[in-house]
């Protein structure tokens, strides 16, 4: 039977995972580029929190903690697979438990990865990550610089570099294609 203090711990771990799952999810499968190994990976971290004791209250800022512990997690599944194979939207296997709505939204979030994911792949992988924290992880720059464990100006600078060689980039496509 579990006490007051169990219970307690379990309803501050229960209000951890409501407000920052997906956000989480999203940061690990924008890594993994695998629906299930980026289920599995923030899974495994909140039971890691859970069975740490107490850790949870001597926590200053549980949301820079859970996106280091998932970068952390992200990059021991990368060696552990030595080559990522991201999953294209052809070979896209939707689990056969996922109502028709979760599938649908399964398929757009891998057509959107897909998409950023092939533009970010022509920037170098430092200047890519900075901007994934940025934009799609919705994340200051201070924050970001914690993440990475690098100063916050060279994070303003890995995005706004990232950022210019992205437009200059659209901008050809817009030229090859529209002939402008």
């Amino acid at each position: 039977m579990e006490d007051a203090n169990g219970r307690s711990k379990l309803k501050e771990l229960e209000n951890v995972i409501t407000e920052f799952q997906d956000q989480l999810f999203r940061f690990a499968f924008y890594r993994t580029g695998c629906f299930a190994e980026s289920q599995d990976i923030v899974q495994e971290v909140f039971v890691k929190l859970y069975n740490e004791n107490g850790r949870l209250a001597s926590i200053r800022d549980i949301r820079l903690y859970l996106f280091r512990s998932i970068a952390n997690a992200c990059i021991d599944y990368q060696r552990k697979n030595e080559k990522v194979k991201f999953e294209t939207l052809d070979k896209a296997i939707i689990p056969n438990n996922l109502n028709e709505k979760d599938a649908s939204h399964e398929m757009v979030q891998r057509e959107e990865y897909y998409r950023i994911e092939a533009l970010l792949r022509k920037l170098p992988e430092e200047q890519a990550e900075t901007i994934r924290l940025r934009v799609l992880d919705d994340l200051s720059f201070t924050d970001i610089a914690t993440i990475l464990n690098i100063p916050v100006s060279t994070t303003k600078s890995r995005f706004k570099y990232g950022i210019d060689k992205l437009k200059s980039k659209v901008l050809k496509l817009k030229e090859v294609n529209y002939g402008l």
